[in-house]
């Protein structure tokens, strides 16, 4: 099965390296998509931006997209009690 995200592409940026303060190591930024997502809540509804990372053959493919819908397949994470998402 195949999970996939529809979102309106609000904007697209690098993210930073990142460095692991224990090892060293330095992994490398991956592109994200930024989009608003709807949450509807006891005392009402809530827009709040969410990035979804996604990988380099993606940005390829969407890069010029700022402003339109596209859809991506994704792989879900939890995170603070919500599902968040990133591109495969």
């Amino acid at each position: 099965m195949e999970l996939q995200v529809k979102i309106k592409v609000e904007n697209i940026f690098k993210a930073k390296d990142f460095e692991d303060k224990k090892t060293g190591e330095v992994k490398l930024s991956k592109w994200k998509i930024q989009g608003f997502e709807k949450i509807e809540t006891e005392h009402g509804e809530q827009i709040k931006l969410i990035d979804i990372s996604i990988p380099d053959e993606v940005y390829a493919k969407i890069q010029d997209k700022v402003g339109q819908e596209v859809t991506i397949p994704v792989k879900t994470f939890i995170n603070n009690n919500r599902v968040g998402f990133y591109g495969i």
